[in-house]
């Protein structure tokens, strides 16, 4: 090899071992988010959610002059392959934190291998059990309203509407089964009946037969708990049969995909839900006030498009990681305790104050019930 060649070769070898130590000096987070099946309009926008944060924080110069990257799996809304997923990130990607599914079938499958990989993960299924029991789900927190503080916030707009005797309809996954168990047990703190409580199929396209049973009940009220496709299914079928009283939907109907299916049965229902929709009509005392207004200009800056609520959770569990790594540095037992030593963060999708025995974070007063008018999210009175 003749000398120029030697000294080229050898500078490109320079360059290559710079730039591979530079990005092994990149602070990597990974992401579980569904950008495809059944999930993916929650998956989406939370990872642009996500995505929006570490773009901000990169902007600001990094954490402590170091740049994140934000390493995101599909995981396909399949339970399988997020396990396979979270076994890439952790052994071949080595990230330090992780962003879990939107699924709550998906957290609870990865779960126990989150606690073997020790590297902690903020969720964004919404549903409580995810972490429970707490003192064997060291390393797993959420970011979402969960279904135990948005049942309670939907309990006392009852009692408020003088509503004693209620029915249930929830889907057969993790997420409308463990709502439908905390409601049985809340409703009685809270003086009301549960007199009906039927369930369907995740991929049913008719829930007629369940909700006529619902209709024959003297249920002054009905509460429909599920994702996707058969959430808004149930609701025009609801509408269809004429059912008479409220009807009360999931968190999860906060989704414009939600209106875009359910159409004009959508109207006049209500929900508990994050104030993501309701930013301009909350009074300016409100300490979220701000930050959503700020995260909405700033995600319709990046995207084109408004936030969804789902954009928040991801921007939630995003900013909460690596502020915690701000905090305690690196290092995934280091990150785990900061984050369980939140306080009073006032976030996006809500205010989040962790602990040992509450790794749920949300706060029963992030919660607004809304409801639905000519297919836009209002107040609800």
């Amino acid at each position: 090899m003749k000398r120029t060649q030697r000294i080229a070769f050898g500078i490109l070898i320079s360059l290559g071992i710079c730039r591979a130590a530079l990005a092994e000096d990149d602070i990597k987070i990974g992401g579980l988010l569904e950008t495809s099946g059944f999930i993916a309009s929650l998956g989406q926008p939370a990872l642009e959610g996500a995505q929006l944060a570490v773009d901000q924080v990169n902007a600001a110069g990094g954490i402590k002059g170091r740049k994140v990257s934000l390493v995101n799996v599909n995981t396909e809304s399949d339970n399988t392959k997020s396990v396979s997923a979270l076994k890439r990130l952790t052994t071949q990607e080595n990230v330090v934190a992780i962003i879990g599914p939107s699924s709550s079938g998906s957290n609870f499958a990865i779960a126990d291998a989150v606690e073997r990989a020790k590297v902690p993960m903020i969720g964004i299924g919404a549903t409580r059990g995810i972490v429970m029991p707490t003192d064997r789900r060291k390393y797993v927190f959420l970011v979402p309203l969960t279904d135990v503080v948005v049942e309670g916030v939907m309990l006392k707009d009852m009692k408020k509407r003088g509503i004693t005797k209620i029915a249930m309809l929830h889907s057969d996954v993790a997420f409308g089964t463990s709502a439908s168990d905390s409601l049985e047990k809340l409703v009685k703190d809270e003086g009301i009946t549960l007199v009906d409580n039927e369930s369907f199929g995740n991929g049913d396209t008719d829930m007629t037969p369940q909700l006529t049973k619902i209709r024959g009940t003297d249920a002054q009220a009905t509460v429909i708990w599920a994702t996707g496709p058969g959430l808004a299914i149930a609701t025009r079928n609801y509408r269809a049969l004429g059912i008479k009283g409220p009807l009360y939907l999931t968190h999860a109907a906060n989704d414009f995909n939600f209106l875009r299916l359910a159409g004009d049965s959508a109207n006049g229902v209500l929900l508990p839900s994050s104030k993501i929709y309701v930013a301009n009509e909350l009074p300016d005392s409100d300490p979220q006030k701000k930050v959503l207004t700020s995260f909405s200009a700033a995600y319709q800056a990046k995207y084109g498009h408004l936030p969804a609520t789902f954009a928040g959770n991801g921007y939630d569990a995003a900013m909460l990681l690596m502020d915690a790594i701000r905090t305690a540095g690196d290092k995934p037992d280091a990150i785990r305790n900061a984050v369980e030593n939140v306080k009073d963060y006032v976030g996006v999708t809500a205010r989040y104050t962790y602990g040992p025995q509450d790794h749920f974070g949300t706060r029963a007063e992030s919660v607004e019930m809304l409801t639905v008018e000519q297919g836009k999210f209002k107040l609800a009175h």
